[in-house]
């Protein structure tokens, strides 16, 4: 029941509390939303610095992965301090801890990695060399001080000198080759290579696919080609998101190790590989900014590339590389730069290694890009995905009846 009575001006109620008053104290909603506001924020930048502090390596690679400019500084201005804490007070090892006790996986016995065969060859400048009274090609190669007689037909004799060798001198031209430290370009990758056996349906031949997206895709057309066969086994590891220069990945303790595990498991004979999509990033590694086409680019890739190759040819084999495929975008430009880092790759672990030119299959007649495939019926065909990076079943069946074809010509396999 109200009191409608005026006191000092007021309108009061039956217990004499103002309802003006009563107003005047309520909260602002305004005031309320900030409050909520602040709470989430505070929340927020907890889980961040404790999830930061938690995991430091995690934290790094996504400031590493950011685009060059003020996002990278920004996260690596985040990221720097808080992995120094983090490690400094070893809040790192929990997490760490926690994943080892959880893997309970056995590990397979893996075989060490491949020596990469030694192709320098400088001349002698230490020794007199002569020949027989015939022509005779001579190349040093001793680890000790070598005298080597001549013939008086003509003769190639190889040895390797680490030092001085004399060789006995005759009245006709010589060509000596031999070893010192000065490194020049690696010989050429042959043509082809001479399977050490024909696979059959009893003993198929075992086939590893490695790579990044690329190999994704075409590892489904190797199964749909070459699976229909009997004599062949392959084993596909394809990596979404995957590069030699992406740090996504620890290089030795997760690139290296599964490639190890990986050849440990299917044992191949033949290695096939196509990589490439995501080496134009300009990442960060081990601190190091890597814009595509740069000298340290091509340089860490390189020994990368190096490195992987010896990890797949632990157990013997022999190595099938596919270029790169051109792409549509600009951003791809130095994809040429990345091919020559492939050959180079290859040719320094021939005979053990070869090249495959997937514009062969993918481009036009002049080897260039192209999104669709025209058919004889005049029909055409997509070819390339969205992007202009991947490409569609068509062209990954391409891309496996080259390998086929291939394999066929070095003996691994017998024409169908």
């Amino acid at each position: 029941m109200r009191d409608h009575s005026r006191t000092s001006g007021r309108t009061t109620t039956m217990g004499g509390r103002s309802r003006r008053g009563r107003r005047r104290y309520a909260r602002h909603p305004m005031t309320a939303a900030r409050r909520r506001a602040a709470r989430m924020l505070a929340v927020s930048l907890i889980v961040l610095l404790g999830g930061s502090l938690l995991a430091p390596d995690s934290v790094q690679t996504w400031a590493d992965t950011q685009p060059e400019g003020w996002r990278r500084t920004i996260a690596t201005a985040w990221s720097e301090p808080v992995g120094r804490l983090s490690r400094s007070l070893s809040l790192d090892r929990p997490r760490q801890m926690a994943a080892d006790a959880l893997d309970t996986s056995p590990t397979p016995t893996t075989l060490p990695p491949a020596v990469r065969p030694d192709r320098t060859s400088t001349p002698i400048t230490t020794a007199d060399v002569g020949v027989s009274e015939s022509p005779t090609t001579t190349a040093v190669n001793a680890t000790t001080t070598a005298d080597v007689g001549v013939s008086e037909s003509p003769t190639t004799t190889a040895v390797h000198a680490t030092t001085t060798a004399d060789v006995g001198v005759s009245e006709s031209p010589t060509t000596t080759t031999g070893t010192s430290s000065t490194t020049s370009p690696p010989l050429p990758s042959p043509p082809t290579t001479v399977a050490p056996r024909t696979a059959t349906a009893g003993d198929p031949l075992r086939i590893l696919a490695v790579g990044d997206s690329l190999m994704l895709d075409l590892q489904y057309g190797l199964e749909r080609v070459l699976g229909r066969r009997d004599d062949v086994a392959i084993t596909g590891r394809g990596a979404l998101g995957f590069g030699f220069t992406v740090p996504h990945w620890d290089w030795d303790e997760d690139v290296l190790t599964d490639y190890a595990l990986s050849v440990a498991e299917a044992r191949p004979e033949v290695i096939v590989m196509m990589i490439g999509a995501n080496e134009f990033e300009g990442y960060v590694i081990e601190g190091e900014a890597l814009p595509p086409g740069t000298e340290r680019w091509r340089e860490v890739l390189a020994e990368r590339a190096d490195e992987a190759v010896a990890h797949w040819l632990a157990g013997g084999g022999h190595v099938y590389w596919w270029t790169t495929p051109a792409m549509r975008d600009e951003r791809f430009a130095a994809v040429a730069e990345l091919n020559d880092v492939w050959h180079d790759t290859m040719a320094a672990w021939a005979p053990a290694g070869s090249m495959l030119d997937s514009m062969e299959v993918l481009g036009d007649e002049a080897g260039n890009y192209r999104d669709e495939i025209v058919e004889d019926d005049g029909s055409v065909v997509p070819l390339r995905k969205e992007h202009g990076v991947h490409f569609f079943e068509v062209g990954a069946d391409l891309l496996a009846a080259q390998l086929e074809r291939e394999l066929v010509a070095d003996g691994w396999l017998t024409p169908r």
